[in-house]
């Protein structure tokens, strides 16, 4: 025995089998019983089982081998005087005899970082290994710091210790390695029985002993080469399907991991059968009983059987590549962020709110199980010969089908994941008839196509043609079954797309702005969703070229509904001229100081064509033709409304501004009013004559004006009662300075001479007359302005619209040249009518409950001096009587509710003006009641400011009162302060009639006076003024019956009795009873008067 100190130190990257047994000293032959399981290793020496499980796994092992001392026999020691045991030669039980060991002890650190990629193994060994080194060359004595990146490193190790030591406790931790290992030479020289034999010398028996058993020969070196390789290529193989079991793609797909699991419980099969025929052959070589063929007999069958290495490669890199496949594939719908579902097809079946479910279906993750059933039925029966191929389908075409149908069903989802109806699947299922994927349609949960084609990318959209607003395409489908096309396009400066569906092949996209530039792309939709859009195209809308005239005023317009023509909407914007009133003016194009303006107002009976009329004169203006594919139109009719009823619903002022298309040279104003004379009756006409009035008073409204435009229909032979109602109360708006402006315009004209002419002749109206002494007039056909003039129509239909187009284009062309030479007339002598006749209307309105109170009240004195004259007798006897007479009673009647406004005087309690137009009181003092600030109606003729809008009106009802004679005579004692004889009471009653009488008188005056007025100043009396006419009127209405005729006939009623005041208000004559009806004598202030009063000048 002698000391032999030796201690070394390496760090091992490698981990193959040669590499371990190297550096364990370990012969070819020791190599051998250790591959086939011949001998078992403890200590230190177990690090030769500890192989790596995975191919991403970086391993670097520290190895740490010290010696301490020699044992060794001499060759006396040899001698046959020491051998103890003869026996080992007879029995050849033995071959060698130790004749030299060597002491010392080893230890294996084994550091392992499991990594994500095998590519990365040469970098963290490289990390591992410059740690490792880092941390050996610390002294012992000082404490290991480490920093925080090396913590970083040595956190994410794992740490396997394999030694000749017996530890404290199990190391887990790199620090706990690295104290370890420092303290290693410690133990060593502490207690020298802690080392352990490391390596052994033998000495071969027969040199001693001829009769010794011997070895007849050693295995080649080769062959234990080759069955190494076998053994580390079977363990390579499992190292390669635990890599597979742990990728996380397999969580989605367990039948990998299945397959992978039994693959590798196969090959562990054919390993233990392997090593097992190495046990049995090896000491039979080594012993002379069998020759080294043996062996590579058994390494021979092995490459011919379903386990030579090629085919398991080869299976497990199709393997490998299915999982990169899969991998590709979910890494990318994780970065899309796609909301697929993975395998749980039930839940989507059931899922009643689910129309659609388009599943992607791996079909080819089952074909490798053919072969795992050759390899079992080999380990079966090994000695049946195999002559197996991989027979699986073509890698090509799996890959192809898998990455087209893949790709599809990713770019189909992320355009469609929004759909509520259809949701998208992944999932495994064998399919021998679509090799690798192929996609399935499930619809309301059932399935329908196991090879949907999901509609491709189409081909990029080719222009048809574009224009200034427009882009014509001709779509280009793929081929599949589709439903439509969806057309995608925006402005280049825009970020979102728009889009529209159609159906058919070539599509126009309408309203572009004009010299754009547009990106435009389409879409092929199918039953469950839309394709991925074609390649952008890029297109430029033409430039305008800047129409002129009334083509660039089209342009300005708004398109409507309409017929064969195209109707373009003037652009007009509303200005309130009276916002109470709803009186507006409509301003067209900008005002100018330049050119002179012409104002004409539209007149006419409901159903004349003023209306249309109006829109023929602004197409003129704007110099429409005939062959033009367009009209204008200013005023637009509701055709919602009775052909008996006005279309036109309140007095507007159109301003035509003068433009240089014009075709006349001045700007225009056409005022246009609603019809007279509709079914809506007397009132309807009474509004409409309140908006002239107010359209004229405003400061906004119009203040001179060069024709008032009388529209009447040609075919009117003889004027009716009612239309010369219409014509009257036309006439009578204006004053007597209008007769000289005032233009017939003839409506529904043919080239004869219209017979209303004669009508307008023989009614003796105020029109200008031409040379023959007719009246001046212009006549049109509103049939032909919106007439279709497309050659479509008939020749006779065109001829005839035509010439009825060209006849009003003549008539406008005569009708503003005459206009041109009208001066324009002030409006104040009108606007002093309209004031006149609001102001005697409003009065008479007044005076109607005052006459009648009055008379009232002269009644009750009448019956009271009656009643005394019977009585007398009573009287003189100084008896008292009782006696009754009618007296008038003040009551208030609500209007509240009924969305009328009332002039109320507070101080007399009296209504002055109902219904009045004016709802503020502050505005009271423009009140028609008032007159220098002063009422005119109220009978204490108060200011102005003490009158307001209240929620009732004062009426008048008349009813019997008992009185007494003692009562009467007290009445007026207390007024006169003295006794009152029998002739003083009856001078006080004549003295109290008097004063009704002069009231009654003084009230007659002042509305006489407004009459006179008016006869002076109106182009016509109002026909509503003459009781006579007024009962024509009612006769015509009672037998013509139109519709709502009793309405009209009562207002009718209503007016005759005002009618009969102002008559005799006119002639100054007396107010007959006769025109007081019992009813309104019954109910309140609606009685004219009593009899046996009459009114005479004093």
């Amino acid at each position: 025995m002698k000391p032999q100190k030796n201690t070394q130190v390496n760090i091992i990257t490698l981990d193959s089998l040669d590499e371990k047994t190297s550096i364990l000293n370990m012969t070819t032959s020791l190599k051998a019983s250790f591959l086939c399981g011949l001998i078992e290793v403890d200590g230190a020496a177990k690090y030769l089982n500890d192989t790596k499980s995975s191919k991403r796994q970086s391993r670097v092992t520290l190895h740490y081998s010290t010696t301490t001392r020699m044992e060794q026999l001499t060759m006396s020691h040899l001698g046959n005087q020491n051998v103890v045991y003869p026996e080992v030669f007879e029995q050849k039980s033995a071959t060698h005899v130790v004749t030299g060991v060597l002491y010392g002890a080893q230890a294996f650190f084994v550091f392992d970082q499991w990594d994500s990629k095998e590519e990365e193994n040469q970098h963290s060994k490289g990390k591992l290994e410059t740690l490792i080194q880092k941390y050996i060359s610390v002294d012992g004595k000082r404490a290991l710091k480490m920093t925080d990146a090396d913590k970083e490193t040595a956190d994410h190790l794992n740490f396997t210790f394999y030694g000749d030591f017996l530890l404290d406790h199990n190391p887990t931790s790199f620090l706990d390695a690295m104290q370890i290992y420092n303290n290693l030479p410690k133990h060593i020289d502490e207690d020298d029985k802690l080392a352990v034999p490391v390596q052994v010398w033998l000495y071969p028996l027969k040199h001693l002993n001829s009769q010794a058993a011997q070895l007849v020969q050693e295995i080649s070196v080769a062959l234990v080469s080759k069955s190494q390789e076998v053994l580390e290529e079977l363990d390579e193989h499992i190292m390669r399907c635990n890599d597979i079991m742990k990728d996380g793609v397999v969580n989605n797909f367990t039948i990998i991991r299945k397959n992978a699991n039994d693959f590798k419980s196969i090959l562990n099969q054919f390993k233990n059968t392997f090593q097992k025929e190495l046990a049995r052959v090896l000491p039979n070589i080594r012993g002379g009983d069998a020759s080294e063929g043996e062996l590579a007999n058994i390494l021979k069958k092995k490459e011919e059987s379903p386990f030579k290495k090629f085919v398991i490669t080869t299976w497990l890199d199709k393997r490998e590549k299915e999982i990169t496949m899969l991998r590709s594939f979910f890494n990318r719908i994780n970065e899309m962020k796609l909301d697929i579902v993975i395998n749980d097809l039930d839940t989507l079946i059931y899922n009643t709110s689910i129309k659609n479910i388009v599943c992607l279906t791996f079909t080819s993750l089952h074909v490798c199980q053919s072969y795992m059933s050759e390899m079992e039925r080999y380990l079966q029966a090994p000695s049946r010969k195999s002559s197996y191929h991989l027979s699986e389908p073509s890698e090509e075409l799996i890959i192809q089908n898998f990455r087209q149908h893949s790709q599809r069903f990713i770019e189909f989802a992320e355009i469609n994941q929004s759909s509520k109806t259809t949701r998208f699947l992944v999932r495994s299922k064998p399919d021998g008839e679509y090799l690798g994927a192929t996609i399935y349609l499930y619809k309301c949960g059932h399935l329908i196509n196991h090879n949907f084609q999901l509609t491709s990318k189409p081909e990029t959209l080719v222009v048809d043609s574009q224009t200034e607003h427009s882009v014509t395409l001709k779509l280009r489908p793929p081929k599949c079954d589709l439903e439509g096309y969806r057309v995608e396009y925006k402005r280049l400066e825009d970020e979102e797309w728009k889009t529209v569906n159609t159906t058919d092949k070539k599509y126009t996209i309408k309203k572009l702005h004009p010299d754009s530039t547009y990106h435009l792309r389409h879409r092929a939709v199918c039953e469950v969703g839309v394709s991925q859009a074609s390649d952008t195209i890029e297109v430029r809308t033409l430039p305008i070229i800047k129409p002129t005239g009334r083509h660039a005023i089209k342009d300005k317009c708004k398109e409507m509904k309409g017929g064969k023509l195209r109707l373009y909407l003037l652009p007009l914007k509303s200005q309130y001229i009276n916002t109470v009133k709803k009186i507006e003016t409509f301003p067209f194009g900008n005002r100018t100081s330049i050119k002179p303006s012409k104002s004409i107002m539209v007149l006419g009976a409901t159903g004349s064509g003023k209306s249309i009329l109006i829109n023929g004169m602004v197409n003129y203006i704007l110099g429409v033709q005939w062959a033009d594919d367009f009209r204008f139109k200013l005023i637009h009719e509701e055709t919602s409304r009775s052909q008996a009823e006005s279309q036109t619903s309140a007095v507007t002022a159109y301003e035509m501004n003068y433009q240089d298309c014009f075709k006349v040279p001045y700007s225009f104003t056409i005022i246009d009013t609603p019809g007279f004379g509709d079914t809506r009756g007397i009132a309807r006409d009474k509004q409409i004559t309140e908006q002239i009035r107010e359209c004229f008073s405003s400061p906004q409204g119009v203040q001179h004006i060069n024709a008032v435009c009388f529209v009447v229909q040609a075919s009117q032979a003889r004027l009716t009662h009612t239309q010369k109602y219409v014509f009257d109360s036309i006439l009578s708006i204006f004053g007597k300075d209008i007769a000289n402006n005032i233009l017939v315009l003839i409506t529904f004209a043919d080239g004869q001479r219209p017979p209303v002419l004669d009508a307008i002749k023989d009614s003796n109206i105020p029109f200008p007359k031409d040379e023959k002494g007719s009246p001046l007039f212009f006549k049109f056909n509103n049939s032909a302005l919106f007439a279709n003039n497309d050659k479509s129509n008939s020749s006779d239909g065109l001829m005839f619209d035509k010439m009825f187009w060209d006849m009003g284009a003549k008539s406008m062309e005569g009708f503003f040249e005459t206009l041109e030479t009208m001066d324009a007339k002030s409006l104040a002598l009108t606007k002093e009518v309209l004031k006149e006749r609001k102001r005697l209307e409003t009065v008479v309105d007044g005076l109607r409950p005052q006459i009648s109170n009055a008379l009232s009240k002269s009644e009750e004195m009448r019956q009271t001096r009656d009643i005394l004259n019977k009585h007398i007798t009573d009287i003189e006897s100084n008896k008292d009587f009782e006696y009754e007479v009618e007296e008038t009673e003040t009551i208030r009647e609500s209007i509240a509710g009924t969305g009328k406004f009332i002039t109320n005087c507070q101080k007399c309690n009296f209504t002055c003006h109902y219904p009045c137009g004016l709802p503020n009181d502050y505005d009271k003092i423009e009140c028609a009641v008032m007159k220098d600030g002063v009422c005119t109606i109220c009978p204490g003729k108060c200011v102005w400011n003490i009158h307001s809008n209240q929620q009732h009106r004062f009426i008048y009802e008349t009813k019997k009162v008992k009185k007494t004679y003692d009562e009467l005579k007290k009445k007026y004692e207390d007024a006169q302060g003295e006794l009152m004889t029998t002739e003083k009471l009856f001078d006080q009653l004549q003295h109290e009639l008097d004063d009704v009488t002069n009231l009654i008188y003084k009230l007659i005056t002042e509305s006489h006076e407004s009459i006179k007025r008016l006869d002076e100043i109106a182009l016509r009396p109002n026909p509503l003024s003459s009781p006579e006419y007024i009962e024509l009127l009612i006769q015509a209405e009672e037998q013509e019956g139109k519709p709502r005729w009793m309405e009209r006939v009562k207002s009718l009623q209503e007016v005759k009795e005002k009618a009969v005041i102002i008559a005799n208000l006119s002639r100054n004559e007396e107010l007959s009873p006769s025109h007081e009806t019992k009813s309104q004598k019954r109910k309140s202030s609606e009685t004219l008067c009593p009899q046996n009063i009459k009114v005479t000048k004093r």
